[in-house]
């Protein structure tokens, strides 16, 4: 039996767990999403803009906690906020992306993958083209 002490602390440690084990879920289901060809990529936003939000209540919850337990969920947020940034770059150059993204996809010799290499380096994005 735990002590009056402990309950609280007990109580405390699952109701983060309960609150986390969704976010973890979802960014798993976005990472994999992330793989997808690109018109069905873009359904990553979904769980990725959900385990935003969780993790912003997470945070929230967590705010009269000291810092150490606040580190992972921050890590959360930054790494959900770097794969929808990178949504949004694919979405603004998606004509650039798409049409690389074929190319590599039928390219069948190490020359072929070097005309696309030249198709992504002459696209409106340059050189700095963000792709996985």
């Amino acid at each position: 039996m735990s002590t009056p002490d402990q309950r609280p602390d007990l109580a405390f440690a699952r109701e983060k767990a309960r609150r986390t084990f969704p976010v973890t879920l979802l960014v798993l289901l976005g990472i994999i999403a992330m793989y997808l060809p690109l018109p069905k990529r873009f359904v990553a936003v979904v769980p990725l803009a959900l385990a935003a939000v969780l993790t912003i209540r997470l945070l929230r919850f967590l705010a009269l906690r000291r810092g150490r337990e606040k580190v992972w969920p921050a890590v959360t947020l930054g790494i959900v906020g770097l794969m929808l940034s990178t949504l949004a770059v694919q979405a603004v150059f998606y004509d650039d992306v798409s049409a690389y993204e074929q190319c590599i996809e039928s390219a069948q010799t190490q020359q072929a993958r070097g005309a696309c290499e030249q198709l992504r380096e002459d696209s409106s994005f340059g050189a700095r083209f963000l792709l996985q």
